[in-house]
């Protein structure tokens, strides 16, 4: 019984780790987007973050605070009084994090038919930005393009904004080479249709 208890008890503080990660998350997001958000109120009201995330009752308000108090102690936000209204400000520290989140989150879109085109992603990464090729090697493979050689990867469908992202975000835009082909070999192709079920 007291096993069963602990059991639960861990597992319910691993949700609120996950809510209270996901909140952290929404809140950046949403400054990112809006920007500056002001508050007419005291802090603690912050009608604007509520209206924001829809939220509505006081125990998500206070959730709410505490968030935005965290993230303030981490510096990914700045809050500040002006013209007397208190602000909230998304910092530079604060944006790097939500970009991470995007380039967390990005996943290539499968159209409902395919323009029988193939992308082909070609680099060749100085050891000096191993960081960046081997987060890009490791977000293709996890976009789910297929590996042709080492540094060539290959995908069927539109990904040239997803390759720009990750190439700005870590400095190796330059470094990057994209091409569209109508045909890659046969026996290649074949089995690569198969593969992405085309």
């Amino acid at each position: 019984m007291i096993k069963l208890k602990k059991k639960r008890k861990e597992e319910k503080s691993l949700r609120s780790n996950d809510s209270r990660r996901e909140l952290t998350r929404d809140i950046l997001k949403g400054l990112a987007l809006g920007g500056l958000i002001t508050a007419s109120l005291a802090l603690p009201g912050l009608p604007q973050i509520f209206s924001l995330l829809g939220i509505s009752n006081s125990k998500d308000r206070y959730r709410i605070r505490r968030a935005i108090e965290a993230l303030e102690n981490k510096k990914l936000i700045n809050i500040y009084e002006k013209d007397g209204e208190q602000v909230v400000e998304i910092t530079e520290k604060g944006e790097k994090r939500v970009l991470r989140y995007k380039f967390d989150e990005m996943k290539i879109e499968r159209p409902k038919k395919w323009d029988k085109y193939w992308r082909v992603i070609a680099f060749d990464i100085p050891e000096k930005y191993k960081r960046g090729r081997d987060t890009l090697t490791r977000k293709l493979k996890e976009m789910e393009f297929y590996p042709l050689q080492k540094s060539v990867f290959i995908c069927p469908f539109e990904c040239k904004n997803e390759l720009d992202f990750i190439g700005e975000a870590f400095n190796i835009r330059k470094f990057l080479h994209y091409f569209v082909a109508r045909e890659i070999g046969i026996d290649d192709e074949k089995y690569l249709e198969k593969y992405y079920n085309l």
